[in-house]
């Protein structure tokens, strides 16, 4: 590593630009790095910093944090092609789109953006700003195109489910959209996720391609330099296989996904984990060099993965048997390596020159990797300001997305329960027999809404955290880390569902619903508030084979928008479905004899829990 490394706190940052809050306020909060935005000349690296609710200015030669801006719930970062303004996302229900005037220090322009926007990118001319909404009605667009000067958007698109990154082509004409989970029947034979293509000037979606089958939990795309292929990061889960045989990748593993940018076709997909050591949870992604390296941090083992692109390619090429690339745990031996990185929570990337820089949340630092011709160097960890202690909630959040703590690191808790809800996709636990794959639930109000799983097996969620690490990962956890997840997963709060109103209110079709919920069609008798549900269980005939008279838990209705699919097998795609096709029998509600409006207005109210 050449140049010195600067050990920093705060008290000794030299703020050029402080907004909104007095510096002993900003040094009581955590920072948590999450996205990176470098300037044109690499001088300057700007950082996201999601809990501390503000964006640092990092000078690369001096490694000091030269500048403060405050930007409450920011998300990620855009960095304008004149490197006079950055623009921010600031998540929430009633989003925003930021900008900051760089050399004034000051935001200059806030703008509605949405529930929950994410992924800013500009177009080569800086005039076009492109986002996406997280979040949003499934009858609503959340894929956007904003006039920068104007402020006011020119033309939106829908995605398949919860966008979470975006790329423009080369030439700009084409905007790779990627879904973050599968929308599908999750008792489907295959169930993926998938990339919808746009023409950038109008949104017209131009095509989808599906990633393969098994994957889910997208965090992070890149576009090469040549413009000829598009990657994207993900899990690969193999749903139906028992945890019996997470050794050697059988039940999950780490992937990147290749796509033909000019053909617009699906390539293949490689795998970054080792034969017997997984590397769980890829995150930022990022092309290095003249297309040399392909560089994505596993997010749940502490590394950098930095892979031969040229080489890769090659072996794509040459492969004799391509449909089972994705499967060969020694497709890219010696063509990758394993850089250990100092904290835990990798998670942007952002290339600058030779150096690659990695965002860590629980450390509240940078680490940076130097490139040689060879390949990597060491890592080196660079503070972002004073290291505050974690407390149990931190330290639990940390053990969650810790890979590190299962057998052979091939997943975290997080893995199966992304941001901590579902992922959209049936797994084949222990806690009741083999062979019959049932819904990854959300943990949102599990510690509240005991007994917990889909059959209510686990007395409590206390039980069901520890069943968890000794039945799923297969490390026995110490009990204070254990304390220390449960305080993380107490913690959670439900996300404002989309179909409110900007206001927050129900709207005249979920008011309408709510008294067929109360009143026909008797939903309330199981699912009553606060919650929703009632810690019972029911059989209700509704289940399949040898599980068709099984008792299963009652769920609970708070953010059941985000958590599709529905019933205990994830045969229902939408709460409509679960109404209709999915209570034949009438004993899940009496919804037989609702009126078309009925199911629609009842549909709504349920979506807007």
């Amino acid at each position: 590593m050449k140049g010195s490394i600067h050990r920093l706190c705060v008290s000794s940052l030299f703020l050029t630009v402080l907004l909104g809050a007095h510096p002993a306020e900003a040094e009581d909060r955590y920072l948590s790095p999450s996205s990176l935005a470098a300037s044109k000349d690499g001088k300057a690296l700007y950082v996201a910093c999601d809990t501390a609710g503000c964006v640092l200015a990092f000078d690369t030669d001096s490694e000091k944090v030269t500048a403060r801006y405050e930007v409450p719930n920011v998300s990620q970062l855009a960095l304008a092609p004149d490197q006079s303004r950055l623009f921010a996302t600031a998540g929430g229900f009633n989003g925003a789109v930021h900008e900051i005037d760089l050399k004034g220090g000051k935001i200059v322009r806030t703008l509605p953006a949405g529930h929950t926007p994410e992924s800013p990118v500009l177009s080569a001319d800086g005039k076009t700003l492109f986002y996406c909404n997280r979040f949003s009605r499934a009858d609503q667009p959340d894929v956007h195109a904003l006039d920068v000067a104007s402020g006011k958007i020119k033309c939106s698109a829908k995605a398949i489910r919860e966008p979470a990154t975006m790329r423009l082509s080369k030439d700009g004409g084409t905007l790779w959209v990627v879904n973050y989970l599968p929308l599908m029947a999750a008792n489907s034979k295959h169930v993926y996720a998938s990339l919808c293509l746009y023409n950038s000037a109008t949104l017209e979606k131009l095509a989808t391609l599906d990633l393969p089958s098994g994957s889910f939990g997208v965090r992070d795309s890149a576009m090469s330099a040549d413009g000829k292929y598009f990657f994207v990061s993900h899990s690969i889960g193999r749903f139906t296989v028992p945890t019996t045989h997470l050794d050697r990748g059988w039940i999950n593993t780490s992937a990147v996904s290749v796509f033909d940018a000019v053909s617009r076709k699906y390539v293949n997909a490689v795998l970054l984990d080792d034969t017997v050591k997984g590397a769980a949870n890829p995150w930022g992604l990022a092309v290095a060099g003249n297309d040399e390296w392909l560089c994505v941090n596993a997010s749940g083992t502490h590394e950098l993965i930095v892979v031969n692109l040229k080489e890769m390619m090659k072996r794509l090429g040459a492969a004799k048997a391509p449909q089972e690339v994705v499967n060969d745990l020694s497709f890219l031996y010696g063509a990758k390596t394993r850089v250990p990185l100092e904290g835990q929570g990798a998670r942007s990337l952002a290339v600058v020159g030779n150096k690659v820089y990695s965002a860590m949340r629980f450390a509240d630092s940078l680490n940076v990797v130097e490139m040689w011709d060879d390949g990597p160097g060491a890592s080196v960890a660079l503070p972002l300001g004073a290291a505050k202690a974690a407390d149990l909630v931190r330290s639990g959040e940390a053990a969650f997305h810790d890979a590190t703590c299962c057998y052979q690191q091939w997943l975290s808790c997080a893995s199966c329960h992304p941001d901590t809800r579902s992922d959209g996709t049936n797994w084949d636990l222990l806690n009741d027999g083999i062979g019959n794959p049932k819904q990854s639930r959300s943990l949102l109000y599990s510690h509240r809404t005991s007994p917990v799983m889909i059959t209510g097996v686990r007395a409590s969620a206390e039980i069901a955290v520890t069943k968890g690490f000794s039945m799923i990962q297969f490390h026995e956890l110490p009990e204070m880390r254990l304390d220390d997840v449960n305080a993380f997963v107490k913690s959670l709060q439900p996300v404002p569902s989309p179909y409110l109103k900007p206001d927050g209110t129900l709207t005249e079709a979920a008011l309408r619903g709510k008294a067929v919920f109360e009143g026909k069609a008797a939903c309330a008798k199981c699912h009553a508030a606060p919650y929703y549900g009632d810690k019972k269980k029911y059989a209700f005939g509704l289940g399949s084979d040898s599980e068709r008279d099984r008792e299963f838990a009652t769920p609970i209705l708070i953010e059941v928008w985000r958590t599709a699919p529905y019933m205990y097998d994830g045969r229902a795609v939408s709460i409509k479905d679960v109404i209709t096709t999915d209570n034949t029998n009438n004993r899940h509600g009496n919804t037989k004899g609702l009126t078309p409006q009925e199911v629609e207005d009842l549909s709504e109210y349920v979506n807007s829990l």
